[in-house]
């Protein structure tokens, strides 16, 4: 019952203080639930014992694997050794320089203790930065590096806050069993977690295949995932569960990747459902902070030699301290890997505003809270952890002056003004509401009858629309939607397999008759290339024998489902896994072979599309023009893709994609209203088209986010 009380006091506290923060927007809203904490430990006095165990699996699990299931992994592959210098070197140098500092700042803490708290304050949180990157104009370059830097240094600070409280509480330390223990668990926890998320990920995939798609199904699966997977590392198996769950959280199929296979209200629900949880398990963490500080306070009096007053100059020194190794770091890293033409600057103005404001951002947070609350209470033989209590507040305090410092810092540095917030601060607007109260009308077209007509209308108008607009985006747009009007048509056929269809997959004969005409053009191609000299041997056998394997596969298929999902599921990954091993010990020979793929490619792509073109003037009624449209639109892609035009990937390209889909989204709901007022629908099958609209304008914000 104690727990259940805490539970409701501690979520109450929470929501008191987001409510205030409405009012109060200047103000970070972790410095009002921090405030709320206070309150509640002076006035009511709330006294929480946490658990270090279960604290560290309920909150670092969700938190970090949330943190590597958003990592941008194309936006910072090109920041790849700032990164890992910033979460890797730069950790280990805050920890030796700031624990002999801290060490010489507070000579009666033990050496152990002074590097455990050097290295639970190395984490950082980017999401009071991003926060005022909006409007404050911080260089994109400097949050990119935040955002890769966070995700990695969370683990390698916590591993090293975990060597520096196992030094503490068992009295031993040894370097090199250290280094030794360091690498072993994390490579192996790297391989579990990648391991365990690969097949959790075919798992989802394959419920989806089998027509399991209940989206509140889907998002549990997602919540409890980096539970299993770092309890599994870390209890069982014993390898770090913080590098499991960050490893498989940037492995794990999210909503901003490529999950055309889920449905938009999976990825929808699954989205504002982590939200949620992090909302919560963020917030939590800052009231539990609010409600130690007055008793760490009270104890720091009673038993420690160092008073509240002079403990808050030690931690407002000790962030001084972190600012300026970051700043130094940074500079000194920045000015001798910029110097592309061999000149090597030693002063630059830019350069200097730009690592102040690097060092100013590295704010502590959510990640560095959690660790400090995890500290035992006990060492080896029953006594007290050394200066906990100093630990704590000193821990507190830091986090508290590095917010205030990104708060007004940053602004003045770079002349503007935003509110600061964590990670979870920001709540995403909801669906809209829809009423679905009032009784049914007698209707002439079922809810799939009218999808049907909807699609088709809309369809239509993006047609009539698409000489005045990027023939490109149009077409990639009405292509998306064809494949939704196939799926429906389908769906129709087969009631019981209402599963997606997904667009790589034959569902049809007409659709292995298209495909069989295509896979015959590339082949000609390629023969016609391998005749006249211009490819080697091996790119002709590789490339014959991937097309024999698509007829056989995709024409000529006879595979019952379960055996042929997971035989593509494992061919997909060996493929992955084997590309990546080839490619790092061959890189000549997969350069030229790379070189003959795209040659065979477009000459495939011309071929094919010369003979659907054909298909599309001649007189045929075995082919459906819409599926021949579909045909010639994929490999129309592959060949801007192959010759460099493909607009798809700029952003130029995909904001006007994105602008269409919300026009095309538009039409629907005009178009369901028509119906409505037609009397050809009801209202609930109206309030039903509508919440699938809803579901999907929230994909595309999610997306673009």
């Amino acid at each position: 019952m104690e727990i259940i009380e805490s539970i409701i006091l501690i979520l109450s506290l929470l929501i008191i203080a987001n409510i205030v923060s409405h009012y109060f927007v200047s103000i970070p809203p972790s410095l009002l639930q921090i405030a709320a904490g206070i309150l509640a430990a002076l006035f009511i006095h709330v006294k929480i014992y946490v658990d270090t165990e279960w604290f560290l699996l309920a909150f670092i699990a969700p938190i970090l694997f949330n943190d590597g299931n958003n990592f941008p992994k194309r936006e910072l592959w090109k920041l790849k050794g700032p990164i890992l210098g910033n979460a890797i070197i730069l950790v280990i140098i805050s920890t030796v320089v700031g624990g002999v500092f801290v060490k010489w700042l507070i000579p009666q803490l033990p050496w152990a203790v002074a590097f455990t708290l050097v290295a639970v304050l190395s984490p950082t949180d980017p999401i009071a930065v991003e926060s005022i990157a909006k409007k404050a104009h911080i260089p994109d370059k400097l949050m990119h590096l935040i955002n890769g830097e966070s995700l990695i240094n969370d683990a390698s600070g916590l591993i090293c806050f975990k060597y520096g409280v196992a030094a503490t509480v068992t009295g031993a330390f040894s370097l090199k069993n250290a280094t030794v223990d360091f690498f072993y668990i994390s490579i192996f926890g790297a391989l579990v977690g990648g391991l365990m998320i690969w097949i959790f990920n075919g798992i989802r995939l394959y419920l989806i295949n089998q027509g399991v798609d209940d989206s509140i199904l889907h998002a549990i699966i997602q919540i409890i995932i980096p539970f299993i997977i770092y309890y599994v590392a870390d209890d069982i198996l014993g390898v770090s569960g913080v590098v499991a769950v960050v490893i498989a959280g940037i492995l794990n199929i999210s909503s901003s990747r490529n999950m055309s296979t889920f449905t938009p209200e999976i990825r929808l629900v699954t989205s504002r459902t982590w939200d949620l949880v992090v909302y919560m398990l963020n917030g939590i963490v800052f009231v539990l902070l609010g409600i130690e500080i007055p008793f760490a306070m009270e104890e720091l009096v009673h038993n420690d030699n160092i008073n509240t007053f002079w403990a808050t100059i030690l931690a407002f020194i000790i962030w001084i301290m972190l600012v300026v190794i970051r700043f130094l770091w940074s500079y000194i890293y920045s000015t001798f890997s910029n110097n592309g033409d061999g000149k090597i600057k030693l002063w630059s103005k830019a350069r200097f505003d730009d690592c102040l404001m690097s060092g100013i951002s590295g704010v502590r947070g959510a990640v560095t809270m959690v660790g400090v609350l995890s500290i035992p209470m006990t060492i080896k033989g029953g006594g007290a952890f050394p200066s906990r209590t100093l630990l704590l507040f000193i821990a507190s305090a830091v986090i508290i002056f590095s917010l205030l410092g990104a708060t007004f810092l940053i602004p003045i540095l770079t002349k503007n003004s935003a509110p600061v917030a964590y990670r979870g601060s920001t709540f995403g607007a909801d669906a809209e509401d829809l009423d679905d109260d009032d009784e049914p009308a007698p209707i002439a077209l079922t809810q799939n009858e009218a999808s049907r007509v909807i699609l088709e209308k809309t369809i239509k108008k993006l047609r009539s629309e698409m000489d005045d607009g990027d023939t490109a985006v149009y077409s990639s747009v009405i292509a998306e939607y064809l494949y939704d009007l196939r799926n429906l048509g389908i769906q129709a056929n087969n009631p019981v397999k209402t599963r997606q269809i997904s667009k790589r997959r034959v569902r049809g004969k007409k659709d292995a008759e298209l495909w069989d005409i295509c896979f015959n053009c590339e082949l000609d191609a390629v023969e016609e290339l391998y005749d006249n000299q211009e490819i080697s041997d091996e790119s002709y056998d590789l490339a014959v024998r991937k097309i024999a394997r698509y007829k056989k596969e995709i024409v000529h298929r006879s595979y019952n489902q379960t055996f042929e999902f997971f035989y593509s599921y494992f061919r997909r990954s060996y493929l992955q896994i084997k590309h990546i091993i080839y490619r790092s010990v061959n890189s000549d020979e997969i350069k030229q072979i790379n070189q003959d793929t795209i040659k065979i490619s477009i000459a495939g792509a011309k071929k094919a599309l010369a003979k659907l073109q054909e298909l599309n003037k001649s007189d045929h009624e075995d082919v459906d023009d819409n599926l021949i449209y579909i045909f010639q639109r994929h490999y129309e892609d592959r060949l801007e893709l192959l010759q460099g035009k493909y607009r798809g990937r700029s952003p130029q390209f995909n904001s006007e994609r994105m602008n269409l889909e919300i026009k095309a989204l538009s039409y629907r709901r005009a178009f369901v209203q028509d119906m409505l007022e037609q009397g050809k629908i009801s209202k609930s099958t109206a309030n039903e088209l509508r919440q699938n609209i809803n579901y999907s304008e929230e994909v595309i914000n999610i997306d673009v986010d």
